[in-house]
């Protein structure tokens, strides 16, 4: 008898319960897209020049006022040199900046700042 795969969520689906749960705990928080625009014409995405490259995925606020920024991977999902370099700019500002799989790393990231 073969075992069952297990079920690994999509970002996007991981992304969603962040949301919902910093907006439960009245998080100041929102989705940043980065993907660009597609055109049809050119059958490609059109970047934005002025987007940070490695801007994370979940952009906010806490209620202390810090920046809070959370780039969000499938499990067992790596950070892009990008990635790293922008949290690690938010660090250095003060901000809190981290990488969650799911929604117990973002619990356990921001126990002294949520109730």
């Amino acid at each position: 008898m073969s075992r069952p795969k297990k079920i690994i969520p999509k970002e996007s689906e991981i992304q969603a319960t962040i949301l919902q749960w910093l907006l439960y705990k009245k998080i100041f928080c929102w989705r940043n897209n980065t993907t660009g625009i597609y055109d049809p014409y050119k059958k490609t995405f059109r970047f934005n020049p002025y987007v940070l490259k490695g801007i994370a995925d979940i952009l906010g606020i806490l209620p202390d006022g810090k920046f809070l920024a959370i780039e969000v991977k499938r499990p067992g999902g790596k950070l892009s040199e990008w990635q790293t370099a922008f949290l690690q700019a938010i660090q250095q500002y003060g901000g809190i900046a981290f990488m969650a799989e799911d929604v117990k790393d973002v619990e356990e990231q921001l126990k002294t700042y949520v109730k």
